[in-house]
C-alpha cells in the first residue's frame, strides 16, 4: 500500500457487512461518565462520574463482545485484529478487520474474492468520511509515516443502516499484492480530500500486528483453515464465561400518559458491569485517591460490556455470562416537548387621555428538544444457566402521583 495505486470500481459493489459484530468489541460504552451513580451517594466532593469523564479520552484496554464470530488473531493495546471466513466456501468470502481500542477511532477492513465478485477490497470506516447518498467516486491523498504522499482513487460508500459512520471503499484486482505492499504496523495512516486550499483528514488510522493477520488471510484466500482464537476462547481469557443470559428492553417514560420512548435500534445504549469483588475493590481506590486514572487495566476492562440494540422496541441482550452481581445502565436521548410563550403584541387601554392598562398578546410555541437520559438497575443472576428478563425503565409515573 505504500506504493501502490489501486483502481476502483462501482460495478457489483455491495457495501458488505461482514464484519459488523453485535456489540463491537473495543469499544467503550457511551454513557461511562454516568455509569455508578448509584455507587456514589455517599461521596460529598468526589464522584466517579469525575472519574469516568477523564476516562473518555483515555486508552482502552481491550475488550471483546458479546457475539461469538470468527476468530481473534492478533490483540494488542492499539486493537485487535479478527478474521471471519466461510467454512462452506474456502478460499471465498474471507475478511479481515482491525478493531481499534479507542471508541469512535476508525477502523479498516480487508476483503477478499466473493463468488461473485474477483476484486478484494480496503474499506475504512470513519466519521469524519463525507456522507453520500449513492456510491461516488473521490481523489485521495494517502500518507505514511516516512514516505512521500501518493494519491489514489476510492469511492464513498451510503451509510449503513443503524451506524453514525460513512465507508470509504478503495478496489484492488489482487490480494496478494494489497497484503504484501502494507507494513506490518502503521502509526498515523491518513487519507485526505482536497477542500479549497487546505487538505481534509478523512480517515486516521493506528495499527499493529498486520503479519499475523496477513498469514491468516492469506491462508484463509488459499483454502487452509486458518489459525486464531475463536471469540469464546479470546473473551475467556478476559472474563469467566458462564451460561447466563440477561435480556430486556429499555425505555423512557416521561409520565403516566406518556407513551414509552426507546433508544434507537443499532445504538449501543445498553452497557453491563459485572460487579466482582475485584471491580469493587478497584471503584473503592479510585473513589479514594479523587483523580480520575489516565488507564483502565485490563483485568477492570474486563467487566465493563456493551451491546447493541436489539429492535425498535429497546431490546438488548448480554448472553455467556456466569452467576453473580451485575449493573445494567441505559444512556440515550429521548424527545420532549416543550412550550416557550412569546409576546407578540400588546393593547393598550385609555380612558379619555389616561393610560389605565395594557394588554400583552401572548402565543405559546411548542418545540421538540432532545434530552439526555441515564438510569440503572442492579440485578443479580442467581445460578449459572439461568435467563433474566428485565425492564431497564425510567419512569415518571411516581412523580405523577406523588409530585403533584
Amino acid at each position: 500500500m505504500n506504493a501502490c495505486k489501486a483502481k476502483s470500481s462501482l460495478s457489483g459493489v455491495k457495501n458488505s457487512n461482514v464484519l459488523c459484530m453485535t456489540g463491537h468489541g473495543y469499544r467503550r460504552p457511551r454513557c461511562l461518565t454516568t455509569l455508578f451513580s448509584p455507587m456514589t451517594k455517599s461521596i460529598a466532593s468526589f464522584t466517579l462520574a469525575t472519574v469516568l469523564i477523564g476516562l473518555t479520552l483515555a486508552p482502552w484496554p481491550a475488550a471483546y463482545a458479546q457475539q461469538s464470530e470468527g476468530k481473534i488473531i492478533t490483540r494488542s493495546q492499539l486493537g485487535a485484529w479478527a478474521l471471519r471466513y466461510d467454512e462452506s466456501t474456502p478460499g471465498l468470502n474471507c475478511a479481515i478487520r482491525f478493531i481499534p481500542g479507542k471508541r469512535n477511532a476508525d477502523s479498516l477492513a480487508i476483503f477478499g474474492p466473493t463468488a461473485k465478485a474477483a476484486y478484494s477490497a480496503l474499506l475504512f470506516s470513519g466519521r469524519n468520511i463525507p456522507p453520500t447518498r449513492s456510491p461516488k467516486e473521490i481523489q485521495l491523498g494517502l500518507h505514511l509515516m516516512g514516505l512521500p504522499e501518493s494519491t489514489l482513487k476510492g469511492v464513498i460508500m451510503p451509510k449503513q443502516a443503524d451506524t453514525k459512520t460513512y465507508n470509504l471503499m478503495i478496489a484492488t484486482s489482487d490480494i496478494r499484492k494489497l497484503l504484501q505492499s502494507m507494513r506490518d504496523s502503521e502509526e498515523k495512516l491518513q487519507l485526505t480530500i482536497q477542500r479549497e486550499v487546505i487538505p481534509e483528514t478523512i480517515v486516521d488510522i493506528d495499527y499493529d500486528g498486520l503479519d499475523k493477520a496477513r498469514v491468516a488471510m492469506l491462508d484463509c484466500i488459499a483454502g487452509r483453515k486458518p489459525g486464531g482464537q475463536d471469540m469464546d476462547s479470546a473473551l475467556a481469557e478476559i472474563r469467566p464465561l458462564g451460561k447466563s443470559t440477561i435480556r430486556g428492553s429499555a425505555y423512557y417514560k416521561g409520565g403516566f400518559l406518556a407513551s414509552k420512548q426507546y433508544p434507537p435500534k443499532g445504538s449501543e445504549a445498553v452497557a453491563l458491569i459485572w460487579m466482582s469483588k475485584e471491580f469493587k475493590a478497584w471503584y473503592e481506590e479510585v473513589k479514594a485517591t479523587k483523580k480520575a486514572p489516565e488507564y483502565i487495566p485490563e483485568n477492570i476492562a474486563k467487566h465493563i460490556m456493551s451491546t447493541k440494540i436489539l429492535d425498535d422496541e429497546g431490546g438488548f441482550s448480554f448472553s455467556r455470562l456466569p452467576a453473580g452481581e451485575y449493573m445494567l445502565i441505559a444512556s440515550f436521548t429521548y424527545n420532549e416537548t416543550i412550550s416557550v410563550p412569546e409576546v407578540v403584541g400588546q393593547t393598550h387601554v385609555f380612558a379619555g387621555n389616561r393610560h389605565i392598562g395594557t394588554q400583552d398578546h401572548v402565543v405559546n410555541w411548542s418545540y421538540l428538544i432532545k434530552e439526555p437520559t441515564t438510569f440503572q438497575k442492579q440485578v443479580t443472576i442467581q445460578s449459572d444457566g439461568e435467563v433474566l428478563d428485565v425492564a431497564l425503565d425510567k419512569s415518571q409515573i411516581l412523580c405523577f402521583f406523588v409530585c403533584f
